[in-house]
């Protein structure tokens, strides 16, 4: 059991160095080459950039793939055609975002302020034009530039994807929902697509290091509701979507726990 244990460890603990290497390797030293030429040439830098982080998280699921074999995926081609709309998601781990980018090619997301400050990693995020959710984003003309900024990418064709927990769960259960999201929605006059996520947290638990990957695992992304609000109705309301759209989740996520039980 002993042996067993350590033969874990150190698998784990080899698979997760060569990913986070990867990862950081691609944005410090691969992807510069391209980065640099793209933030100079492109017509639409924010776009280009985006592409270029997808294409760099895809290689890095596929790699992640191949060293975690035990981790099945389980992730519908309809997903991939999601656009134009804003995707709302359960939050499980650091991996979501990741995994969530390395579906969509034309993507933006809220990202927690204190990343933006992360030297080389926090230009990558300001030029993929993703927001800060720091409040000198979130008030005044900042916000009215953000929000015009998410309107013209979601009519050429992309995504916002967002976590309304606004942070991680910890044992699978939905925290509060944050209303922004919605009220962004509407600003956009955006459809929702939900999305729930599962299996990320047991390939990488919150506050872990090391990715556990000697478990069988599934990782599944399911389409679980579209919502088309009539956000000009005089009966509408931001926390009825957002009661609503945090019902669907949480009936889904129930429904999934009994037929675990009763299996």
């Amino acid at each position: 059991m002993f042996l067993s244990r350590i033969f874990h460890f150190a698998v784990n603990l080899s698979v997760t160095l060569i990913l986070w290497c990867y990862f950081m390797f691609g944005y410090l030293f691969i992807l510069l080459f391209l980065y640099l030429p793209v933030y100079v040439f492109a017509k639409n830098r924010a776009t280009a950039l985006q592409n270029l982080n997808h294409i760099h998280l895809k290689i890095f699921f596929t790699l992640t793939k191949r060293l975690a074999p035990k981790t099945k995926y389980n992730i519908p081609d309809n997903l991939r055609e999601i656009h134009s709309s804003v995707v709302v998601c359960n939050h499980l781990s650091y991996l979501d975002p990741i995994l969530l980018v390395s579906l969509f090619k034309k993507q933006k997301t809220i990202v927690k302020h204190t990343f933006f400050k992360v030297p080389i990693f926090g230009w990558f995020l300001k030029n993929y034009g993703y927001i800060s959710s720091g409040s000198d984003t979130m008030m005044g003309a900042a916000m009215i530039n953000n929000l015009e900024d998410i309107k013209q990418h979601l009519s050429s064709g992309g995504v916002l994807f967002v976590f309304p927990e606004g942070t991680r769960s910890r044992d699978g259960s939905l925290s509060p929902f944050n209303k922004g999201v919605f009220t962004i929605a509407r600003y956009c006059n955006a459809p929702l697509k939900l999305i729930l996520i599962r299996g990320t947290n047991k390939l990488f638990q919150p506050g872990h290091f090391l990715f556990h990957t000697q478990e069988h695992n599934e990782i599944e992304l399911r389409l679980i509701g579209s919502l088309n609000p009539d956000y000009k109705s005089k009966d509408f309301s931001i926390a009825a979507l957002a009661d609503e759209t945090r019902k669907i989740f949480e009936e889904k996520i129930d429904h999934l726990k009994s037929d675990n039980k009763g299996d």
